[in-house]
């Protein structure tokens, strides 16, 4: 795989939260009095009440060993709708700049380099606290398919976080690999070549913040049928909660001489 190829996976597609399998890696530190795994499970889909934003840097991290493709972006939100994320840093220059916003009416995608902007308006709206019922009882439904072990708790972004193995109850692997995020969850699709391949995800990890209930950090390991091993991780680098962010972070105008694309 070239390193475009492989930085060709790093190209996000939003879609509804799902898992893929995964086995355990070593213990961080260990508490006597541990926490339902449900319940910490939970917080990847629906965050503490006292979370009102956040803005971090996050890095999106992809490795086979031998070459190993970033994305490092500066990420603000406002559970569960208002989002706005831009890509400060990249192994391809092509995606530096692209920008991605939504609010509860409105969703822009603005790759900078082609100078074009996709935009999807909904038209009755969405919903924060609809959002969020909908995101736990999602949840429910999905934990209902893991085995989900606590694994003690770690620092990320100078945090304390909880962490989780989870591990598929069946043999099931989507093709695609799967990497929650906080709001939402981007898939990066996998070139095997035959798309009868099935992909192995051999482990994976969960880290997620022991105050807001929000996820800091993903960690997953995945063979493809020729035997090529490759990581993926996501780790905020930095995070700051309850920072009062403004309306105005949310909204989006496209900068003049830009192709406007709707959904």
């Amino acid at each position: 795989m070239t390193s475009r190829r492989l930085a060709a996976v790093l190209g996000v597609l939003v879609v509804s939260v799902l898992l893929t399998g995964c086995v355990a890696f070593e213990d961080p530190e260990r508490e006597t009095d541990d926490p339902d795994p449900e319940a910490v499970f939970e917080g990847a889909y629906v965050h503490s009440e006292d979370l009102e934003d956040l803005r971090g840097v996050r890095r999106v991290e992809m490795t086979d060993g031998n070459r190993t493709v970033t994305e490092v972006l500066r990420i603000e939100r406002r559970p569960y709708v208002d989002e706005r994320s831009e890509v400060v840093e990249a192994s391809d220059p092509v995606v530096v700049g692209n920008l991605y916003v939504s609010n509860a009416t409105d969703n822009w995608l603005y790759y900078s380099d082609a100078h074009v902007v996709k935009h999807f308006e909904a038209p009755d709206g969405f919903d924060s606290e609809a959002v969020r019922s909908s995101r736990a009882e999602m949840a429910a439904n999905v934990s209902s398919l893991y085995d989900l072990e606590y694994r003690g708790t770690d620092r990320v972004a100078d945090r304390k976080a909880h962490v989780l193995a989870v591990e598929a109850k069946n043999e099931t692997v989507e093709r695609d690999v799967s990497l929650i995020v906080g709001n939402t969850e981007f898939v990066y699709p996998l070139e095997t070549g035959d798309p009868t391949d099935e992909i192995d995800v051999v482990e994976q990890r969960l880290w997620i913040d022991t105050e807001y209930d929000y996820p800091l950090k993903e960690r997953l390991v995945y063979e493809t049928p020729s035997g090529d091993r490759y990581e993926l991780r996501m780790e905020y680098e930095s995070i700051a909660f309850n920072v009062g962010l403004e309306d105005e972070r949310f909204a989006f105008e496209p900068p003049e001489n830009t192709t406007v694309e709707e959904w």
